[in-house]
């Protein structure tokens, strides 16, 4: 598995959460579906683009146990947010960034197993994917998993 590191300050992003598991395929996929169905990114007041994060945080132990999933927005400021919406802070931390563009969403799933089954020395403090949307081309995503 190929990938590159970054530090990265904190950030915060607003969208929608659940609390869920990677055994939960079916739920991760329908927070997504709501997403999309509700229009939750045009809802997200104060975002900084267009791009979708999907974080993972607040985990219980390692992948293999409950984590907070939140689909969202970067936003500049977390005030006075519609209702259903949450604020979650991704921390500042080195990440590994892998590349996961690709037909989507098998090419992301495909990359986090190779990332559960790898020596990475993970810290668990909060991990995303960062799906880039850019007009007119293919969208890129790259997964970020916090290292120590």
């Amino acid at each position: 598995m190929d990938f590159t590191t970054s530090a990265r300050e904190a950030f915060t992003i607003v969208g929608i959460a659940a609390r869920t598991s990677n055994s939960e395929g079916g739920r991760i996929a329908a927070l997504w579906q709501r997403f999309y169905a509700e229009g939750i990114q045009q809802r997200i007041p104060d975002r900084l683009s267009d791009d979708v994060y999907s974080l993972y945080t607040d985990y219980e132990s390692d992948h293999t146990g409950p984590f907070t999933l939140v689909i969202g927005c970067a936003v500049s400021k977390a005030e006075a947010l519609p209702d259903g919406l949450v604020a979650k802070a991704v921390p500042a931390a080195k990440y590994a960034v892998i590349d996961a563009t690709g037909p989507q969403p098998d090419t992301v799933m495909q990359q986090w197993q190779a990332i559960w089954a790898s020596d990475l020395p993970r810290s668990y403090s909060g991990d995303f994917d960062l799906y880039r949307n850019r007009k007119g081309e293919t969208p890129r995503v790259e997964i970020h998993v916090a290292i120590r």
